[in-house]
């Protein structure tokens, strides 16, 4: 979250990123093309091109735990939009043995499927039950070796990597459930938005294999919610959480816009 500033430099109050799915629908739902401000017009002209301007925009939220955070639809014509609002660093997070499963019906060998634990986990064990748990420099520098081969094994195929963009950014666990065809970054008043299909072609294109420091998935840097190494545990269920970071995504999604959306044929 963070506070925007009013004219005179007075604080309103901070917006977290569920009053901002809020101000999305009350913003366009029930709504005309002509009743919306120039910022929703431009994202309304990129979502449906062949739009009626005298039918009304419907807007609502949707379930918890899917990554469209809202539906947008004019007649029978619906788009699904991941809503995201301050930093937006962190894509995702996922139950450490739903993780492992998904990667391990990849290919994934066992031998990285256990380096990975190890790196999770910090504590020397496969599950979490260990008595010494090390901080991330300390698991770092004490699986160096095995971390090094990891990351190769991650990163040496481009449909790997797709899989993991599209359950990270598009579909989520559960694979029953509507996946995001956008994602938004901002509120009502103006924002940065690409299309899934233009990221996906973002990271077919790109490499990462750059950042060997950490461990990562493409562009998609992996690590535990927390491991209260040394510190008071708040949330031991925590420690069976993996979270998904894009450094400076906000960013990369000017550059995607830039460079692939709007010269891209996208999906119908």
């Amino acid at each position: 979250m963070f506070s925007r500033l009013q004219k005179g430099g007075e604080k309103m109050k901070f917006t977290t990123g569920i009053d901002n799915e809020t101000n999305f629908v009350n913003a366009l739902d029930g709504k005309l093309f002509k009743e919306l401000n120039r910022n929703l017009q431009f994202f309304l002209l990129y979502l449906f091109p062949n739009m009626d301007k005298s039918m009304k925009f419907h807007c609502y939220k949707t379930e918890n735990f899917i990554k469209p955070d809202i539906v947008i639809y004019q007649g029978q014509e619906y788009r699904y939009v991941s809503l995201k609002y301050g930093s937006a660093d962190t894509l995702h997070n996922e139950n450490i043995r739903t993780f492992i499963q998904f990667l391990r019906e990849c290919g994934i060998s066992k031998e990285t499927l256990k380096t990975y634990l190890l790196y999770h986990y910090g504590d020397g064990t496969l599950n979490g039950t260990g008595q010494r748990r090390m901080n991330s420099v300390t698991v770092r520098y004490m699986y160096e070796t095995q971390i090094k081969k990891m990351n190769e094994e991650f990163n040496q195929s481009k449909d790997f990597i797709k899989k993991v963009a599209e359950r990270v950014m598009a579909q989520g666990v559960n694979l029953q459930a509507a996946e995001a065809q956008y994602i938004y970054h901002g509120d009502p008043e103006g924002g940065t938005f690409i299309s899934i299909d233009s990221f996906m072609k973002h990271v077919d294109k790109k490499d990462w294999h750059y950042m060997e420091k950490c461990v990562h998935i493409g562009p998609f840097v992996l690590r535990p919610h927390a491991r209260y190494a040394g510190k008071k545990i708040e949330n031991e269920d925590r420690r069976n959480t993996v979270t998904v970071t894009y450094s400076n995504f906000v960013n990369e999604m000017i550059y995607i816009q830039s460079h692939y959306d709007f010269t891209y044929e996208r999906k119908k």
